[in-house]
């Protein structure tokens, strides 16, 4: 701003002159940071603005935009302004979201979702596990956006429900996994009839011949 101020003083009064563009080329300068745009491969269009501390040179906020309309914001990056470690994401891809960041290891805490007509109502909250980074809780809200409507725990491992309850003060735990019963074995009349070997059928088979040859009845045995 005090360049503006000194290129407008040096400029004589009575001679005309639209200095507007130079009021949008500083008014939207902190004094404090400094912007890179970075632009896509055309060379026209914009991917991103990064935004750092002059002081550190962290960078404390990235901006994304739409890949078809670079005058449409995809998603916003914010950094801690003294260690640049990430601390949370805004997406505004179909709905708008706020994932939120451990600062020292730099996994996902939770999500905020918000509702699709008003961005200004929470529709869900998602908590993740640090050492999976799966989801252990689902809180539910109700329209208003305000209030909780059901809160589900998730097991991080199996990824299932194990208990939810509602604002009605019903409540649900998921059963435990059913012993492993061994089956009743019954032992039938046949089992345990032995197979006849090769042997023993040709000497029944002898036998059977001789009686036949002799014509000797069974019942003179």
């Amino acid at each position: 701003m005090k360049l503006l101020t000194a290129i407008q003083k040096a400029i004589p009064e009575n001679k005309a002159f639209d200095s507007a563009h130079l009021k949008l080329l500083y008014s939207n300068l902190h004094p404090e940071t400094r912007e890179e745009v970075v632009y896509r491969r055309n060379g026209k269009s914009v991917d991103k603005i990064i935004e750092f501390d002059i002081q550190t040179n962290s960078k404390i906020k990235t901006t994304h935009y739409d890949y078809f309309n670079d005058k449409k914001i995809r998603s916003i990056d914010e950094f801690d302004r003294k260690t640049g470690r990430k601390l949370r994401t805004i997406n505004y891809v179909l709905y708008k979201s706020v994932d939120e960041f451990d600062p020292e290891t730099g996994k996902k805490l939770r999500t905020i979702n918000f509702n699709v007509k008003d961005e200004n109502k929470i529709s869900s909250i998602q908590e993740y596990d640090q050492e999976t980074g799966k989801i252990t809780t689902i809180s539910i809200y109700k329209r208003d956006g305000r209030t909780v409507s059901i809160i589900k725990k998730i097991d991080p491992v199996t990824e299932k429900v194990t208990s939810w309850v509602n604002n009605t003060n019903t409540s649900f735990k998921a059963a435990e996994p059913a012993k492993t019963v061994k089956p009743y074995i019954t032992t039938r009349c046949y089992d345990n009839i032995k197979i006849m070997d090769n042997r023993d059928k040709e000497d029944i088979a002898k036998l059977i011949d001789n009686l036949y040859t002799n014509n000797l009845k069974f019942e003179n045995i």
